[in-house]
């Protein structure tokens, strides 16, 4: 929880300083010892660093402007501190640079990103199959329906009315016309008798689900869509983009799935998704979310070998080791930091995804999560839009009547006091705005008469800070809220 972090207010910087050290002098040394006999190209006395010395006093000047997405007030977006281990993977070979598009650009990266994605797929108990790391989920999700599309042919697909806003840009892209959205209950989870009435009027080539959507974190009824999957046959890709890596909850360092039990203590519904993630046919899985690396790192898995061959892509100029794997031939994307995939790899290795490692900082973001819940609850001024999932809490203040445009007003009244809108906020927090179809299921005794968005006050939990000091910032957030209300 804290060897690992720079820390909210650099606690643990030297650190960091002493490892950078070592890094840097480990780059010197492996510089100077490839091809000894040449002679320095630097003539004597020719660095000269005057303009390079005031740029960089001014880039740090305007830096001072970046929000403290590593603070524990920060709970806006999907935002935390990397780890050291992050840093210094990424340090040590963007020196070097590599490229991950063919094994001649980088052979050691390229391994290393190979034995991340077998330690993903070992996460989620896929025994067979391959994946890859990507620039983020957006890219994952349209190769994996790129995939699905040109191997098993056209199709409806189907997604829930909160799910990503990539994938409805995806079809288009992608030239599939027959979309549909399927609607929520009131947790925020697809509806499963609405897509069942879909599934039977017609083919469908894809069914894609939430676990943590973006909005609220909430998680689809997988083992449900399974079933529905074994009746009505069709491609099941799981949007685990965020949440995907809560299921180092459930494994031990073997990666066998632990008993729910009074020591892991999920809600059993959560419990249930996270084992029934093996079933999925394919699932985006983010390392630069809960995986607890900087943004860059998304990942696709595949369990059908099969899907493989309508990536398939060959440049003569570029894949010259055909002895050796070149994931660029079986990926959407082209050059990929290679640096990316090392520092996946080291932050894994310190901290791997099991219980005894990630599962540490995501059960810490859970029962942060947990209490604010509760603590909601506890309140006269306030409710909650929904019983989190995951770690996302959506919650507003209650309006003297039950009407959307009043309850709308003290969200943004709220907002605009704790959030990017005010200058020095105590917190930042976020909205979370749902069409009126959604408000309806969610808050069905609400008058909505002008037919508004509804706007809810939102926070993620994302960093295990939240949990520490009997939940502090937690206690102090509550207590803030009270008193702009009051």
């Amino acid at each position: 929880l804290f060897s690992n972090f720079i820390g909210p207010k650099a606690e643990n910087i030297d650190t960091l300083k002493k490892l950078i050290n070592k890094v840097i002098d480990f780059q010197a040394d492996w510089r100077k010892s490839c091809y000894p006999y040449d002679a320095s190209l630097y003539p004597q006395e020719s660095v000269d660093t005057t303009k390079l010395e005031e740029e960089l006093s001014q880039f740090l000047e305007r830096s001072k402007k970046n929000l403290p997405y590593f603070h524990p007030r920060y709970i806006a977006q999907m935002l935390k501190d990397p780890t050291i281990p992050t840093i210094l993977g990424y340090l040590t070979f963007m020196m070097s640079n590599p490229n991950n598009h063919a094994y001649e650009g980088g052979p050691v990266t390229t391994e290393m990103e190979m034995e991340v994605t077998d330690l993903m797929m070992k996460l989620v108990a896929y025994n067979e199959g391959w994946g890859h790391l990507s620039s983020g989920g957006s890219l994952a999700n349209l190769e994996a329906l790129w995939a699905a599309r040109d191997t098993y042919g056209t199709g409806k697909v189907l997604f829930s009315e909160v799910s990503h806003y990539s994938w409805k840009r995806i079809c288009k892209i992608l030239n599939i016309p027959e979309l549909k959205e399927i609607p929520v209950d009131k947790n925020l989870r697809m509806n499963l008798n609405k897509l069942e009435d879909e599934l039977k009027s017609g083919t469908t080539l894809m069914v894609i689900a939430n676990l943590g959507s973006t909005g609220a974190g909430s998680v689809d009824d997988i083992k449900g869509i399974l079933t529905l999957r074994n009746k009505y046959k069709f491609h099941l890709h799981i949007d685990a983009a965020y949440g995907g890596f809560f299921r180092s909850l459930i494994v031990d360092s073997e990666y066998n799935v632990i008993p729910n039990d009074s020591q892991l203590n999920l809600d059993p519904y959560l419990y249930d998704q996270l084992t029934a993630m093996e079933q999925a046919d394919s699932m985006t899985i983010d390392p630069h979310k809960h995986g607890a690396v900087s943004y860059g790192a998304g990942a696709v898995l595949y369990k059908n070998m099969e899907l493989q061959k309508a990536i398939l892509n060959t440049a003569p100029y570029t894949y010259h080791k055909s002895d050796k794997p070149n994931i660029g031939m079986f990926s959407l994307e082209g050059s990929r930091p290679g640096a990316m995939a090392a520092a996946t790899y080291l932050n894994l290795r310190v901290l791997p995804p099991n219980m005894e490692g990630l599962g540490k900082l995501i059960k810490s973001s859970y029962l942060s999560s947990a209490f604010m819940y509760d603590q909601i609850q506890k309140t006269t001024g306030f409710a909650n839009l929904n019983k989190p999932d995951l770690d996302i809490n959506c919650f507003f203040s209650i309006p003297h009547e039950k009407d959307i445009r009043e309850l709308n007003e003290r969200s943004l009244k709220i907002y605009n006091l704790l959030s990017v809108e005010n200058e020095s906020p105590e917190f930042i927090l976020s909205k979370f705005v749902i069409p009126p179809s959604v408000a309806r299921i969610v808050l069905s005794d609400y008058e909505n008469t002008t037919d508004q968005n509804l706007t809810a006050l939102r926070t993620v939990n994302i960093k295990h800070w939240g949990a520490l000091d009997d939940f502090r910032y937690i206690r102090e957030l509550i207590e803030k809220l009270e008193n702009i209300t009051s």
